[in-house]
């Protein structure tokens, strides 16, 4: 679905932070299995934040995508876990960091994080970008591939500009429907 704008995205990036722009929460489910058959393939990591209570739920979400969800848990390569919205930003990736230093002693390649959409939600977009941008500063040129997806399809056009350009600046790009694969990369830095 999206993995050849994601593998533009990953060349000649040891670490590329992406925003994927939804028009609608139905395409996040298989926006994330697209990126974690990637990262399988790439013998990564995988980290999924769920909204808090969302974790089991989100397991068959993606098992139902064609993901190996219950494989991938056994095996160490997948964890599902819910955010706390309550954790401060500059704590929030502690437990990465650490989870990250161990997936590679263990041999895989990287840490592939994505999480929940971020809906149009003035409030939940500004919270959730202080936790992205301690990400990028904790992250930025380490082996971690990150996927963070927006739902703009119900904003106004000036609206999704103005989120457009707050994410490309914190992101090394976006991806945004459209092309034959279904995303196109756009404001690549």
């Amino acid at each position: 679905m999206l993995a050849s704008a994601l593998r533009l995205s990953l060349d000649g990036e040891s670490c590329p932070h992406v925003a994927v722009l939804l028009r609608t929460e139905d395409e996040l489910v298989p926006v994330l299995a697209s990126f974690y058959a990637l990262g399988v393939r790439r013998n990564g990591w995988l980290v999924h934040r769920s909204v808090a209570g969302e974790e089991d739920a989100d397991r068959e979400r993606l098992a139902a995508a064609g993901l190996d969800v219950r494989g991938l848990e056994a095996a160490g390569r997948l964890d599902i876990v819910g955010f706390d919205p309550q954790e401060p930003p500059e704590r929030s990736t502690e437990r990465w960091e650490q989870g990250l230093e161990a997936a590679l002693g263990r041999g895989l390649s990287a840490l592939w994080y994505s999480r929940f959409a971020v809906g149009p939600d003035d409030a939940q977009y500004e919270h959730v970008l202080a936790y992205e941008r301690q990400w990028e500063a904790c992250f930025h040129g380490r082996e971690v591939v990150t996927l963070c997806p927006y739902v703009v399809g119900e904003l106004d056009a000036a609206t999704t500009l103005e989120r457009f350009g707050a994410l490309a600046s914190i992101h090394a790009g976006v991806l945004v429907p459209g092309g034959d694969d279904g995303y196109l990369l756009v404001g690549r830095t």
